[in-house]
């Protein structure tokens, strides 16, 4: 079956301090690359965010930026050993070295996967798998930003949400529960539902003739027969094939078009035209949408000729868009 998950392996580790001596830590990784670590005891639940240290600077900030990664379990922090050093990696891009004092950025780690990971272990905790759906990641979310404009914002100006890929679907669905948010970025997020999306890139393989019609048609069948079986077990917690669970799969079942179409708050929408995770042929129906419910408050941009996370290769050039579009959404908001 041919079949290209929504994933989001939207930014490249970047190396940091090499160590000899003994194994990083997070507080290793924090000072490193300037960051706060807070937590929140909420019911029996603890949930951790990072949020760029400001406090060199002279007064709080009153903006928020919050990035929300997508689907793969990719930590925020790592390190591994490389030429016999331990090297401290992250797993975001540099989007918060753009932003001036008046801002914070933060990033919520997804369950399981706070502190600083070893790499060469490659273990995925099982809380991960159990707590890994929508409505969990909306709710680590939704707290984080109610702590941080309680506790490190000075009369919040803005609240400013983008995702990308799986994490343009929780922001979403985000800004349905938290009303503090003022500007969402929904950047290469699938519209509607996933599996009608495997689906379409199956009949576009047919048509750019890499496959025949009558494979195309048994692979489709076999979605459907897939989703069938999420249906009828929605909150199954047993790891399938592709390392998630039903109950993650049924948490995205309704298309995030629905989401975007009740928001009132300005959107900025993104999407790239070499995009193999996320059909750009169902990113169309956005603008056609908000334009038949009269709402104006959509800003629809497109990166010709990019990838997933905007990288646009052209005769064996390589140009990547992320730090131009990110620097471009912030002016947006402005």
């Amino acid at each position: 079956m041919r079949i290209i998950l929504t994933i989001c392996i939207t930014c490249i580790c970047i190396v940091g301090t090499s160590q000899t001596k003994k194994i990083p830590t997070i507080n290793d990784a924090l000072q490193k690359y300037g960051f706060l670590e807070e937590e929140i005891v909420h019911k029996t639940d603890t949930i951790t965010y990072y949020l760029k240290n400001y406090k060199n600077d002279k007064v709080k900030p009153d903006k928020l930026v919050v990035f929300i990664q997508g689907t793969d379990p990719n930590p925020i922090f790592s390190y591994k050993i490389k030429n016999d050093k331990y090297v401290i990696y992250r797993w975001f891009n540099n989007d918060y070295k753009t932003l001036d004092s008046t801002y914070t950025f933060a990033i919520v780690p997804k369950p399981g996967l706070s502190g600083i990971i070893n790499e060469e272990k490659n273990s995925i905790p099982q809380s991960y798998h159990i707590k890994n759906h929508r409505e969990y990641r909306v709710n680590q979310i939704h707290f984080s930003i109610e702590h941080i404009i309680k506790k490190h914002l000075k009369k919040p100006n803005k609240i400013i949400v983008y995702g990308h890929s799986e994490g343009a679907v929780i922001a979403a669905s985000l800004v349905q529960k938290n009303k503090n948010i003022t500007h969402l970025g929904f950047w290469s997020g699938n519209v509607l539902n996933n599996f009608y999306e495997f689906s379409l890139f199956e009949r576009i393989a047919a048509l750019k003739k890499q496959q025949s019609d009558s494979i195309a048609h048994t692979n489709i069948m076999n979605i459907i027969d897939w989703y069938k079986k999420v249906i009828d077990k929605p909150n199954s917690t047993a790891i399938d094939d592709w390392g998630f669970t039903n109950k993650r799969w049924s948490s995205y079942q309704n298309p995030p078009i629905q989401d975007l179409l009740k928001i009132d708050i300005p959107i900025y929408t993104v999407f790239g035209t070499q995009d193999e995770s996320t059909p750009i042929e169902t990113a169309y129906l956005i603008p056609i949408q908000f334009m038949q419910l009269k709402k104006n408050n959509l800003t629809f941009d497109i990166c010709i000729g990019c990838d997933h996370t905007y990288t646009e290769k052209n005769n064996g050039k390589i140009t990547k868009h992320w730090n131009r579009i990110f620097k471009e959404f912030i002016a947006w908001t402005k």
